[in-house]
C-alpha cells in the first residue's frame, strides 16, 4: 500500500480567497467589509504597510486556534477573563526557510485550571489551521 492509500483525504467544503496587487510591493486581500494588507518591511524592500505573509500565517493559527478556545470554554460555561495568546514561531536556520517550531502561550484568568487546560486541548485538536501544519498538506502553486 502506498502512502496515499494511508490517508484517504476527503474534501467536505472549501474557504477561498483572492489577493490583488495593492502597490509595488504589496497585495490585498479584500474580505467584505475590510481590506488586509500583506507586505513586506522597509527593511527587507517593501513599504511596511501590512504584516508579513508569515505573520499572517500565525495570525491564522492564533486566530482559528483562539475561536475553538472561546467555543470550548463557553460550551463548557468556563469564563475565560483578560485572555490573551502569544504566539513564537522559531525560524529554521536551514534552507529553505521554514518555521520549525510554533508555540502558543495561553495567559488568562479563570476559576477552574483543570478545565481550562482541557478546553486548551479541545481547542489545539480542533484547529483546521494547527492541524493543516501538522498535516502533509499538499500545495498546488499554477
Amino acid at each position: 500500500r502506498g502512502l496515499g492509500d494511508v490517508y484517504k483525504r476527503q474534501i467536505m467544503d472549501n474557504i477561498a480567497i483572492t489577493l490583488e496587487r495593492y502597490n509595488a510591493t504589496s497585495m490585498k486581500v479584500k474580505h467584505n467589509d475590510f481590506d488586509v494588507i500583506i507586505d513586506r518591511p522597509v527593511s527587507k524592500g517593501g513599504n511596511g504597510e501590512g504584516l508579513m505573509g508569515g505573520q499572517y500565517l500565525l495570525t491564522g493559527i492564533g486566530g482559528c486556534f483562539c475561536s475553538n478556545l472561546i467555543a470550548s470554554a463557553a460550551a463548557r460555561d468556563l469564563i475565560l477573563e483578560n485572555l490573551e495568546v502569544q504566539i513564537t514561531a522559531f525560524i529554521s536556520e536551514d534552507k529553505p526557510k521554514h518555521f520549525c517550531k510554533i508555540d502558543l502561550k495561553v495567559n488568562c484568568d479563570c476559576s477552574d485550571n483543570k478545565l481550562l487546560n482541557k478546553v486548551i486541548l479541545i481547542a489545539k485538536k480542533a484547529c483546521i489551521a494547527i492541524n493543516t501544519v501538522n498535516m502533509d498538506t499538499e500545495i498546488n502553486v499554477f
